[in-house]
């Protein structure tokens, strides 16, 4: 048994599905949920700030933009310090760093620039939640529902996006919108949880030499399999060119990258455009205030559904590439509907097909991503394509109330939108040949890099 050498990644993915599982995607949901709510609560800020304030289309799509170029950031620079450092501490760092800044705007933002830049502070903790959450998971996860589960736990930021329409409905008139702000405090109080549920990832310390450790992380996932853990030598591959941002960027992963890129870019650039605007345009059209804040975060709860059935069609029938490629088809033409339906039932279709498609597709693509690269470079691949995407997800409510300034037409900016997500198809159709659905990075990456 001394002489017995087991792989690290296939232990995880053959164990079987445990209690222990459901406590990782569990905790990993949570603070994703206070992502949503973080992220998305600005957009129900603008109909109560935009009048007092002066604020043109452009200025009021700040307001969401501000905290979103504080994610790319975060979402860029987390990546090589949790991959040299641990996934535990960043994600505490994240969550303390998000809760700090989010109770210090609901307590003092009272003017434009000081919540733009109290929002880009709390941005840059926030990007570190999503796309690092999403790679532990995929590290600690089953092979057989490492997908759906991880989808699950990242659609725990359209739980927090339906979150947030609850409160700005329900809350910030009554108690004022500086109050929504004040519940992403909450990630404080996680912060101090997550060192007694969540281990360090398994893969991370092997490849960091902590086998003692790695080994009852692995015990407490396969209980059965304990002894053989304590006895054997643990290993995980190691690409030639070393982790961090050079793999990444290396020949044979380079093509990937920047497909994945291309496509998170345009997605994210349309969700967040349609996101940032439409209960706002919606309530311009007609629709009651209640009503406008409600199908805004129907956006948010189809897209739990969209990505979880995108999930579960990838696992068993498509595989991610062709199912993201359906999805974004079919987002397009939702995007579309939103356009052209005016003010009956045929709005709350589109908004909820564009929420399943568009939004619940995001999750997908995001799980195909933490699986492209190895642990040694698996957050930074993540981090650095939620960052650049997250840039998307900046211009788009900004130029989108560009947009209307000029052409004062909903229907303009909902058509443009769904070109947009159309054109996220030829950056899908390039990572076909890169990305195998369900699977980690390649055997063979050693070779590859």
């Amino acid at each position: 048994m001394a002489d017995e050498v087991l792989d690290v990644r296939r232990e995880i993915a053959e164990a079987p599905v445990r209690p222990f599982h459901w406590a990782l995607v569990t905790v990993i949901a949570i603070a994703i949920v206070f992502d949503g709510i973080d992220t998305l609560v600005p957009s129900y800020v603008i109909p109560f700030v935009k009048q007092p304030w002066g604020l043109s289309g452009a200025d009021s799509g700040l307001l969401v933009s501000a905290g979103l170029v504080g994610f790319a950031i975060g979402a860029l620079l987390h990546g090589p310090v949790a991959d040299r450092f641990g996934r535990r501490p960043v994600l505490i760092a994240g969550l303390l760093l998000s809760g700090v800044f989010s109770v210090v705007t609901g307590l003092s933002a009272n003017s434009f620039g000081l919540f733009l830049a109290l929002r880009l502070c709390t941005g840059l903790g926030l990007g570190i939640l999503l796309p690092l959450g999403v790679a532990y998971l995929n590290e600690c996860l089953p092979r057989l529902v490492r997908n759906r589960l991880s989808v699950l736990g990242a659609s725990g930021f359209s739980v927090g996006g339906i979150l947030a329409g609850f409160f700005g409905i329900f809350v910030a008139p009554t108690l004022g919108w500086h109050s929504l702000f004040l519940l992403g405090g909450g990630t404080i109080l996680l912060a101090l949880i997550v060192p007694f549920v969540l281990p360090e990832s398994p893969e991370w310390l092997v490849a960091h030499g902590r086998h003692d450790r790695a080994a009852a992380v692995l015990s407490r996932m396969n209980p059965g399999r304990a002894q053989a853990f304590r006895a054997a030598r643990l290993t995980v591959e190691t690409p030639a060119s070393g982790g961090g941002w050079r793999l990444p960027l290396s020949r044979g992963f380079r093509g990937r990258t920047v497909a994945l890129w291309y496509s998170a870019f345009l997605l994210l650039f349309a969700a967040y455009g349609i996101t940032a605007w439409t209960p706002t345009l919606l309530i311009e059209r007609g629709f009651a205030v209640s009503s406008g804040f409600a199908l805004g975060a129907t956006l948010q709860g189809v897209s739990i559904v969209g990505g979880l059935l995108g999930a579960a069609i990838a696992d068993r029938r498509l595989g991610a590439r062709n199912l993201m490629v359906l999805w974004c088809a079919l987002g397009a033409v939702s995007i579309a509907g939103i356009g052209v339906a005016g003010t009956g039932w045929l709005t709350a279709v589109a908004v909820g097909a564009t929420g399943m498609f568009v939004h619940g597709g995001l999750y997908v693509l995001y799980n195909v991503c933490a699986q492209t690269y190895p642990v040694q470079a698996r957050g930074t691949g993540q981090g650095m394509m939620i960052g650049v995407g997250r840039w998307g997800a900046v211009l788009g409510p900004y130029l989108g109330g560009s947009l209307l300034g000029a052409v004062h037409a909903d229907s303009v900016l909902y058509l443009a939108l769904a070109l947009i997500t159309a054109l996220a198809i030829i950056g899908l159709a390039a990572v076909r040949t890169n990305v195998t659905a369900g699977r980690s990075a390649p055997a063979r990456v050693a070779e590859q890099a």
